[in-house]
């Protein structure tokens, strides 16, 4: 499966298959950074009673519970957290396959892709 999985990947990347990964990327982006955070917000904002709740019970916080002002602030933290976790992960992500490539296939790191067009070199 492995072995599979690099043939397909270690392939020259065309045009076709740029624009449908780029595209692919975008979606999971959009849908990381956009959508998971506004649900949490959301969700949080709808169930602010239930969420007071809960926070009775955590470790440190008073007997009454969270007020509203707190909860908006935890609310916040934890969206952008998530927001940011995504980024980091698929960055992250990127980063170390494009390395894994380079050993697997025994590139040498950044070239200069137009040596020999411009006059002077």
């Amino acid at each position: 499966m492995r072995d599979r999985l690099f043939r397909i990947t270690d392939k020259e990347m065309t045009w076709t298959r740029a624009i449908l990964l780029g595209s692919l990327i975008w979606i999971l982006l959009i849908i990381g950074t956009g959508q998971v955070p506004s649900f949490i917000i959301y969700w949080i904002d709808q169930n602010v009673a239930s969420v007071i709740d809960f926070s009775k019970n955590i470790p440190g916080v008073n007997d009454e519970g969270l007020n509203p002002k707190q909860i908006q602030i935890v609310r916040d933290l934890i969206a952008n957290g998530v927001q940011m976790g995504f980024l980091i992960v698929l960055l992250a992500f990127a980063y170390f396959w494009q390395k894994s490539k380079q050993k697997r296939l025994g590139l040498r790191g950044l070239q200069d892709p137009v040596k020999g067009y411009m006059s002077g070199k």
